[in-house]
């Protein structure tokens, strides 16, 4: 049986580093924005709303016309639409409200690497595509295998959320 396990571990970005985290915080809070919109506009005429996907396969597109949103990862950004149509998805059966637009200072954006091969863990540090290497202060070991990496920002302050999945014996 897989058990999954989250790590978190607060992070010491460079201030380069910082500006640019900062920076995708924004980009990501437009494009769920955008994306969110895009989905209103269509109930609001009754089509059928598009799914992650065909909002990923637009994603190309917007990337090349708005190059602050170009200068973060694409699998980040698509992430984002994942989540806003699992938003949808929650909405529609009833588990939960309307999603919410994104605000500066009142919704905190995450920045989600849903693929395990593109970050790395290192003893003292995290790599992340398009940031290089950032200090982390690893006070835990991790136990089993990387799948994916989120960082987000509280009060200030950087956090590195690792969640592994490990196999464990049926009891």
């Amino acid at each position: 049986m897989i058990q999954r396990r989250g790590f978190r571990y607060r992070l010491s970005p460079t201030p380069e580093q910082e500006a640019r985290l900062r920076a995708w915080e924004g980009a990501l809070r437009a494009l769920w924005n955008a994306a969110h919109e895009q989905r209103r506009l269509y109930l609001a005429r009754g089509a059928r709303l598009p799914s992650a996907f065909d909002q990923i396969s637009q994603l190309t597109e917007l990337r090349a016309e708005v190059p602050w949103l170009a200068e973060v990862p694409r699998n980040v950004c698509a992430q984002v639409l994942v989540e806003l149509d699992a938003a949808w998805q929650r909405c529609f059966t009833r588990l939960a409200r309307r999603p919410r637009w994104k605000k500066k200072g009142r919704d905190p954006v995450a920045i989600t690497e849903p693929h395990p091969r593109v970050f790395r863990v290192t003893p003292g540090s995290v790599a992340f595509p398009k940031l290089g290497t950032i200090r982390a202060i690893l006070h835990r070991p991790l136990v089993g295998e990387p799948k994916r990496c989120t960082i987000a920002r509280e009060v200030d302050q950087w956090f590195v959320s690792i969640q592994c999945e490990q196999e464990v014996p049926e009891r």
